[in-house]
């Protein structure tokens, strides 16, 4: 056993299982917004930090082909859609435009597919993948400072073309 754990980094032995295989919240957030700088990504962590273990988190990061196309505005309409689509007075994106908190999976899903069912959301959602709005990230916070993600390529898919 002396050999084995000779071989394991010091730095690993203090921390919790979850925290030597999972990514912490900076280094995911640095992955889904390779070009934000460090205080961006300082305070993307800090609107995390009341976010409840598993909760989901939407997070979508521009296509510039589209905002080249139809412009910052509707760009930014669109988020607003996504940040209080069934709420009353409330936003689920802490004013970020990029970053929704969703208590369910399933209630993330459900507000996606109300926006784009009722289009509510023009030309967001596209078959091709250059020409949807951007690209959606599913964050799931772990731990107070780890996390699992994935990017979720049929997001803005069209229904029609599923």
């Amino acid at each position: 056993m002396e050999i084995l754990s000779s071989k394991i980094p010091k730095s690993y032995m203090s921390k919790k299982p979850e925290e030597v295989f999972l990514p912490t919240l900076s280094s995911t957030l640095k992955k889904i917004f390779p070009d934000a700088p460090e205080n961006v990504i300082t305070r993307y962590e800090k609107q995390l930090t009341d976010v409840e273990e598993l909760d989901p988190i939407l997070v979508v990061t521009p296509n510039n082909a589209w905002v080249d196309q139809y412009g910052w505005p509707a760009y930014n309409e669109v988020m607003n859609t996504f940040a209080t689509y069934g709420l009353t007075g409330n936003r689920r994106d802490k004013s970020s435009r990029c970053m929704f908190h969703f208590k369910e999976l399933s209630d993330l899903y459900c507000v996606r597919d109300e926006i784009q069912s009722r289009n509510l959301a023009p030309n967001a959602f596209n078959a091709q993948p250059n020409l949807r709005i951007g690209t959606a990230w599913i964050l799931l916070k772990i731990g107070s400072s780890s996390s699992d993600y994935g990017q979720d390529k049929k997001f803005f898919l069209l229904e029609e073309s599923l």
